[in-house]
């Protein structure tokens, strides 16, 4: 079996990792935003500024007592499949790949370059430190961040001033720097119709909600009811108590989520063991699956494994999923591996990526059962 397919070749990714509140909560992320004084924002760069920006950075993470612990990748050298892979794991933005002098640091864990700690270089400000982990965990995520920001201010100036705090290219992001978000599956809500009220309730709270994988069939839906949830300012209270804010409106949320699946198998278990059947057979026996298919149907059989309907899953492995049957991900695999298709969709590169993602899924869920 290739590589790609054994699971312990992703051991060690922070996506394939356990964490607090995992049937509802993916995954969780910190950015603090950074800018060095005496440069102007990215926007307003001039000669070398970006190019000066860039290498005063590399250097502090060069300087700092473990340089061996980071790789720092200018964007420029990378083609157009490896910016989109960083794209759709979250580590950059699609425009950081046109920004002049856009770069990008990962700590590496061991072999391994995605360890849940990237910064970005450039883009939008100078520097945006961003931590990731499994699971509900702020407290985590933000003690990666300031241990990163600490490292840079050994070698680094960065604009602060004592009435806005740090100063960076968006008022919202002035004061701490800090924006909290966290990915969350929100399928039993999705399905009575219910996430118009949870978007208002976030509103509310000061926190946006959004499609974390595009749009879904209905209006307002996501696809595979996959939301994220972010703050909006980070000026108000401090980074302790704007996590403390976030984390109690996540925890809510979830238990909310969590109740709502005691009414869907109580009022509504025929369409939902139907729906959960359905994708279990696609899942078991498809020979080509398309993306946004894909996505969909892994949120179906977490959602019957957190219904009771599914088993021999875990939530660490679904989430791995998300990030394993993305198209460019797929892309470098076909281009780097060593596969034989049928002959029929030999020359297809779409067909191919879409028959892959099928094995991928079917083994992943080689061993998933009926209740």
């Amino acid at each position: 079996m290739n590589d790609f397919f054994n699971t312990d070749a992703h051991s060690g990714e922070w996506y394939t990792l356990s964490g607090n509140d995992t049937d509802v909560v993916l995954s969780t992320r910190a950015r603090l935003a950074r800018n060095l004084a005496d440069f102007p924002f990215p926007e307003k760069f001039k000669g070398d500024d970006a190019a000066r920006v860039q290498t005063l950075v590399f250097d502090a993470f060069n300087k700092c007592d473990s340089p061996e612990s980071y790789q720092t990748v200018p964007l420029a050298s990378l083609n157009y499949t490896g910016g989109q892979l960083l794209v759709e794991r979250g580590l950059i933005e699609n425009s950081s790949l046109s920004a002049p002098g856009a770069g990008l640091v990962m700590r590496i864990s061991g072999r391994r370059p995605n360890s849940g700690l990237v910064c970005t270089i450039n883009d939008i400000d100078h520097v945006r430190i961003s931590s990731f982990a499994a699971g509900l965990d702020c407290n985590k995520v933000y003690d990666m961040d300031f241990e990163i920001d600490s490292l840079l201010q050994k070698s680094l100036q960065f604009a602060a001033s004592y009435d806005f705090g740090y100063l960076t290219s968006s008022v919202a992001d002035s004061g701490s720097g800090m924006k909290l978000s966290v990915r969350v599956h929100l399928p039993s809500l999705s399905f009575f119709g219910m996430i118009n009220d949870v978007f208002n309730d976030m509103q509310s709270n000061g926190f946006e909600l959004s499609a974390s994988f595009g749009s879904g069939i209905r209006n307002g839906s996501a696809l595979g009811s996959y939301y994220q949830i972010s703050t909006k300012n980070a000026g108000s209270g401090s980074e302790t108590e704007q996590a403390a804010l976030f984390t109690a409106t996540v925890k809510a949320l979830v238990e909310r989520e969590r109740n709502q699946r005691k009414i869907c198998m109580e009022n509504r278990s025929t369409e939902i063991y139907d729906r959960i059947y359905r994708s279990y057979s696609a899942v078991k026996f498809c020979l080509l699956m398309p993306q946004r298919e894909g996505i969909q149907l892994v949120s179906d059989i977490k959602w019957g494994k957190q219904l009771g309907i599914l088993s021999e899953i875990e939530d660490s492995e679904v989430c791995s999923l998300l990030y394993r049957i993305q198209e460019n991900h797929l892309k470098s695999v076909v281009k780097d591996g060593v596969f034989k298709f049928p002959a029929d969709i030999s020359g297809n590169e779409s067909l191919k990526i879409d028959r892959l993602r099928a094995v991928i899924l079917q083994d992943s869920f080689e061993h998933l059962e009926l209740k």
